[in-house]
């Protein structure tokens, strides 16, 4: 018999690799719902076995030394691959759907209505977990993740699905009822339809932002008040109240192809600034990598498809 595998023990790795990954004792802790203290305790143990210092904790932040940087990588492969591999077993085991973690905005305008052709298609289920709070796909909570950013995630597999833009969009029934919109400067016949941006660090595309970028090709767009009009939580009760007729809102293009498409909304005049980028990510050794790459060509067809029908209607 071979010798006996010396390992050190599996709170003091999990610990470590939870540090050094969001370098933070305290985040670590939150992940693995123990105190800061225990988790500088299973350091400290680690530290003991391997007979060095792993994290250099002054000045702060803390940060790896030599000997950390040289086992993270190491660990934090080796802790992905044992989640992949059990939730393999158990995607096995029950034939489980994908679970996919997204925004609420996004599950609900984009993804939910088109769950049926997904399952008819391709043959996939999804398993929705909507929320403005992104995943931790290391905790195997979810199997990928759609998410909202300016740019891919390190030490993640990140595909871009599609790139945003935010326009104005209204009911039909407002260009009907005689209040035209012809140029920029008409829009402030309307009630503006504004909602909360949750991330201001991704820089909001609000009302304010859009007639200062109108500004430069209409100088007459400085006339809309672009503070005033009908103010909402979130993105989808701004497309709600658009679509009942209440007012225009500046919203991602992505999120009212069907919309658009119908002819349930309309985009009045043809200014839009940019937007982020919607990217499928997940873990490079992913268990079910196969169904979610068959999920992001399936997605893609989807959104050029809806794209094609938006623009034949325009």
């Amino acid at each position: 018999m071979g010798d006996m595998r010396k390992l050190p023990p599996l709170n003091a790795l999990r610990a470590f690799e939870a540090a050094a990954r969001h370098m933070s004792f305290a985040k670590a802790a939150e992940e693995l719902a123990v105190t800061p203290t225990a988790v500088s305790h299973q350091i400290r143990l680690l530290e003991e076995i391997t007979g060095q210092p792993l994290f250099r904790r002054r000045p702060r932040p803390i940060s790896l030394t030599e000997a950390g940087e040289r086992l993270f990588p190491v660990l934090r492969d080796g802790l992905d691959s044992f989640a992949a591999a059990v939730a393999g077993l158990r995607a096995d085991a029950d034939h489980s759907p994908l679970v996919v973690s997204t925004t609420t905005a996004f599950a609900s305008r984009w993804l939910v209505p088109r769950l049926v052709r997904l399952k008819e298609e391709v043959d996939l289920e999804l398993e929705i977990e909507a929320s403005e709070t992104p995943a931790n796909l290391r905790s195997g909570t979810a199997d990928f993740a759609i998410r909202y950013r300016r740019t891919p995630i390190p030490d993640l597999e990140c595909m871009e699905l599609v790139r945003d833009r935010f326009i104005p969009v209204m009911s039909p029934t407002l260009l009907e009822s005689g209040s035209s919109v012809n140029s920029l400067v008409d829009l402030a016949k309307h009630t503006l339809i504004h909602f909360r941006w949750k991330r201001p660090d991704l820089g909001p595309p609000t009302w304010e932002r859009f007639v200062s970028e109108a500004r430069t090709i209409e100088p007459d767009a400085s006339k809309i008040d672009a503070a005033g009009g009908l103010r909402l939580s979130e993105e989808s009760h701004a497309i709600e109240a658009a679509l009942t007729g209440q007012g225009i809102a500046l919203v991602s293009n992505v999120l009212v192809q069907r919309e658009l498409a119908s002819g349930a909304l309309v985009q009045p005049v043809d200014f839009s600034i940019d937007g982020l980028v919607f990217y499928i990510t997940y873990l490079p050794n992913a268990a079910r990598r196969e169904a979610i790459e068959s999920f992001l060509l399936w997605a893609r067809d989807e959104v050029a498809d809806a794209t094609e029908a938006t623009e034949d209607t325009s």
